[in-house]
């Protein structure tokens, strides 16, 4: 039985997002507050993934002598994914699974607290893995795309960061306050 691993995140996330916003249109759903429903169960299954990534050895990290530095042994790695076997390597999908943990953990906090508008969930979620994976990248050492000197993910990244943060202004500035929302304000500043 041949195994096999990879993909990218990102364009699963784009095509999750097409499908989404085919389905979320054909059945009238409210586009944004769906969105913000899914943004922590991506995050949940990102966790998830790449600990898999982790499992087949993908997505590895550059040789390094840190402590928590991890040695892949499994031959089926290197014949799937080229990991380098016997070599320290940065834990590259343990960071990330972490990261989104992490992030996770701060949009379920974040989900009752501040101004709430449809999508705001949604583009926290995308600027928080957007400067996480940007950051992460810089410890990978497995063969990627490279795009004006910066991995591709690190590419999308920079494009995906100033976007979420102009799409929470935009959706915070168009979006009419609640009328709960209001008199807690209102109490807030009696």
């Amino acid at each position: 039985m041949e195994a096999r691993s990879g993909g990218v995140f990102y364009g699963g996330l784009i095509t999750a997002i097409a499908v989404a916003f085919w389905y979320i249109h054909r059945h009238g759903l409210p586009f944004w507050t769906t969105c913000d429903a899914f943004a922590p169960a991506i995050a949940l299954g990102h966790v998830t993934g790449r600990l898999g990534c982790f499992a087949a050895g993908c997505c590895y990290g550059k040789p390094t002598n840190v402590p928590w530095a991890v040695i892949f042994t499994n031959p089926a790695a290197a014949a799937n994914v080229g990991t380098p076997l016997g070599v320290p390597l940065h834990p590259t999908q343990l960071y990330e699974s972490g990261a989104e943990l992490l992030i996770l953990i701060f949009l379920l906090a974040t989900e009752k607290r501040g101004r709430r508008f449809p999508g705001r969930t949604f583009w926290l979620y995308m600027i928080l893995y957007a400067a996480s994976r940007y950051i992460i990248e810089f410890y990978r050492g497995d063969p990627r795309g490279v795009i004006f000197g910066i991995s591709t993910s690190q590419f999308i990244s920079l494009l995906l960061a100033p976007l979420a943060i102009a799409m929470l202004i935009y959706l915070s500035r168009t979006t009419p306050e609640t009328p709960q929302r209001m008199r807690q304000r209102r109490r807030v500043a009696a």
